[in-house]
């Protein structure tokens, strides 16, 4: 089992999300919680240049998150929509 954990940022970008894109990531983290890469349920890549970080794609939002193997635990870095989620 892993620990999902929010950044502050990510934190507050999901308060303003629409109901709709708030559910959906709330079962993306719960899926985390078993399996951090669960690429079979959603469109999850690594990201090129970073070790262990990836994004999931949902609808236009992208969250980005780093997997600490060790800690088995999830960091959520950015929750945003695909045109700012890079820089």
């Amino acid at each position: 089992m892993f620990q999902v954990i929010l950044s502050q940022k990510a934190r507050k970008a999901f308060k303003k999300l629409p109901e709709h894109y708030r559910r959906r990531i709330i079962e993306l983290l719960q899926f985390f919680r078993e399996n951090p890469v669960p690429a079979e349920y959603y469109d999850i890549k690594k990201l090129k240049g970073y070790r262990d970080t990836y994004r999931a794609r949902i609808g236009d939002l992208r969250v980005i998150y780093e997997i600490v193997w060790n800690q088995r635990s999830v960091h959520v870095l950015v929750i945003k929509p695909r045109e700012s989620a890079y820089s």
